[in-house]
């Protein structure tokens, strides 16, 4: 439960709260679309989602891990559910009413094209991963189908850390749909470094990780499957080798290799100089490729992202 204090701090960056646990902002590349700033983020470069049309949201503001590099603000986070669990199709009106007020005040802004206005207000594209582990709430794959099939979304980028395969399981059983991209996020080389450096609230989730690696290696023909990896100078990225049993275990459809940025909360837990250079993440990027057998096919240096992949 969010004190008052918590929710005034979110709602002055921007978050919007929606129902018990859900949450939703209007991210920086929206924005620049919507500014006519001919600028778009990795995702429409990589995977031509529609940029401008971006909903951010979660359905679980808290999360079970504390990771030094999170932006976030973790102090908002709790060990478990302790909610009452909204609809997911409230959720998602929810979430679509409120990133529509967020954005009615570019409508007076000189440089916005009023006519692309009206059609970015009416996202289709959906990112469940603003905050917090997604897979967390107990009606995921249920809020993946509804996008989909109430409100006609074109795509669904999903983005775990893997701590809770039984969830991931459910998708195809207990729903229609995968999301279009099925993300897992990985920093740690071994389980020390993941105990240290992501702070899971439960001991045996290092063992749950491995489990979600293996099942998204059987499901390639129903989703992309990408493993993010944050690349964060002076932790993992002289340990490329260390990550090539992970890469054999899920066999993802794609590699992501994003550089780590020294932005919000996680300035209080990390340094500057944990910040690669982009050079830096290209040669580490190139090591995976090299000990992987993987390619190098997209790059988007303002978000600091590198893609591999076999396909």
């Amino acid at each position: 439960m969010l004190t008052e204090q918590q929710k005034e701090r979110l709602y002055k960056q921007q978050y919007r709260l929606v129902g018990n646990h859900s949450v939703v902002k209007v991210c920086f590349w929206t924005k620049e679309c919507v500014r006519e700033k001919n600028k778009v983020c990795y995702k429409e470069h990589f995977y031509d989602i529609h940029c401008g049309n971006c909903l951010e949201m979660s359905p679980a503001i808290t999360c079970n891990q504390r990771c030094l590099h999170c932006w976030r603000d973790t102090s908002v986070f709790s060990s478990g559910w302790t909610e009452e669990i909204d609809d997911p199709k409230e959720i998602i009106q929810g979430c679509i009413e409120a990133r529509r007020k967020l954005m009615i005040g570019f409508k007076g802004n000189e440089n916005v094209d009023l006519v692309k206005f009206e059609n970015y207000l009416i996202p289709d594209h959906a990112a469940i991963s603003l905050t917090g582990e997604p897979c967390m709430y107990p009606r995921l794959p249920e809020l993946v189908d509804s996008f989909f099939d109430d409100f006609n979304f074109r795509t669904v980028f999903l983005v775990t850390n893997g701590t809770m395969p039984e969830v991931l399981k459910k998708f195809g059983k207990d729903s229609k749909h995968f999301p279009t991209n099925l993300y897992m996020s990985l920093e740690a080389f071994d389980s020390d470094s993941y105990q240290k450096f992501n702070n899971p609230v439960s001991t045996d989730t290092w063992n749950n990780i491995q489990e979600s690696m293996k099942y998204l290696s059987t499901i390639k023909d129903k989703t992309k499957t990408i493993l993010r990896i944050t690349a964060v100078k002076k932790f993992n990225m002289e340990k490329a080798k260390e990550f090539v049993k992970f890469i054999e275990l899920m066999q993802p459809t794609h590699i992501e290799i994003k550089g780590y940025g020294f932005l919000g909360y996680s300035r209080k837990r990390m340094q500057e100089e944990n910040v690669p250079e982009w050079n830096e993440v290209i040669d580490f990027s190139k090591e995976l490729a090299e000990l992987t057998g993987y390619s190098i096919t997209e790059e988007h240096e303002p978000s600091t992202v590198i893609q591999l992949s076999v396909l």
